[in-house]
């Protein structure tokens, strides 16, 4: 089997990217459901809470895929260049990392609104 070249470790980078892109818009369009309680919960101003909320989600999926590094502590790359399988389980390691991201912010998400939703009911309108 012959070595990868510089381009195919960068094809399985951005193709880390993508799925992780499209991960975070499938997320994003499982809990678009969410958008009327986020409504409900805050009022007039639901909309803002919840395009800032899809905008985190959507970042987190970037930064996770994006912190997996390519490189060895020496900063090179060279194992990826010989080893196919190595390179693929770098892409993969950046959808995982990605997922992780995502389901952090999410969490945290579901923290503020439920401070919120608590907050905003016991306060009088």
């Amino acid at each position: 089997m012959k070595p990868w070249n510089e381009s195919g470790i960068g094809v399985v980078f951005l193709g880390g990217l993508i799925i992780a892109a499209i991960a975070g818009i499938a997320v994003l369009f499982f809990i678009k459901p969410a958008k009327k309680p986020i409504e409900k919960i805050t009022g007039d101003k639901g909309w803002s809470w919840a395009r800032t909320m899809f905008t985190t989600v959507i970042m987190a999926a970037m930064a996770g895929a994006m912190s997996v590094s390519f490189r060895d502590c020496g900063g090179n790359y060279d194992d990826l260049i010989e080893s196919r399988a190595a390179t693929i389980m770098k892409g993969l390691e950046q959808v995982s990392q990605s997922f992780n991201y995502m389901a952090i912010i999410l969490g945290i998400w579901l923290l503020i609104f439920l401070a919120l939703f608590i907050f905003l009911r016991r306060t009088p309108r």
